[in-house]
């Protein structure tokens, strides 16, 4: 697997990039608990935004997953975000992603070997890797740690 290099200069607008992506999936999910506790009426009179807003939010928000309990993200790749925006330590991450249940590869129909990646397999890990959020130190680590686990 293949790492880019990036320029030095450009890694706070990646960490930002990220951190976007971060903030969207936490407001979304904490629009979603809010509503369920208040009226959309009431929310958009105290965010400050007109109820439409707030309903075509609450839309975008259904289809985010929670993070799974014990872990700090909903995906292998969301876990790697926050360690990359510095939310989470290096063992953290190894751990959590170490104890990830990885879904098993589903089997092809013999006609054809593409296999399409299931939500939350170690192809994310292998995402983060290619996307820079981890390095390949790091992603050896989580792969002893599956190992360690899967036995």
């Amino acid at each position: 697997m293949t790492t880019i290099s990036y320029r030095p200069e450009v890694q706070r607008a990646r960490t930002l990039r990220q951190r976007l992506d971060l903030d969207r999936l936490d407001y979304l999910r904490e629009l979603r608990r809010l509503a369920a506790i208040m009226s959309q009426t009431e929310l958009a009179s105290q965010l400050g935004v007109k109820q439409p807003t707030i309903h075509s939010a609450l839309r975008t928000a259904a289809k985010v997953v929670e993070p799974v309990p014990g872990f700090s993200g909903a995906s292998p790749y969301e876990i790697a975000q926050r360690y990359a925006t510095g939310e989470l330590t290096r063992a953290q991450l190894v751990d959590e992603l170490g104890r990830w249940v990885y879904p098993s590869e589903a089997p092809t129909d013999g006609y054809d070997s593409l296999l399409v990646s299931a939500s939350g397999s170690f192809d994310e890990v292998g995402r983060a890797l290619s996307d820079g959020l981890i390095d390949g130190a790091i992603y050896d680590a989580i792969l002893d740690r599956a190992a360690d686990s899967s036995q």
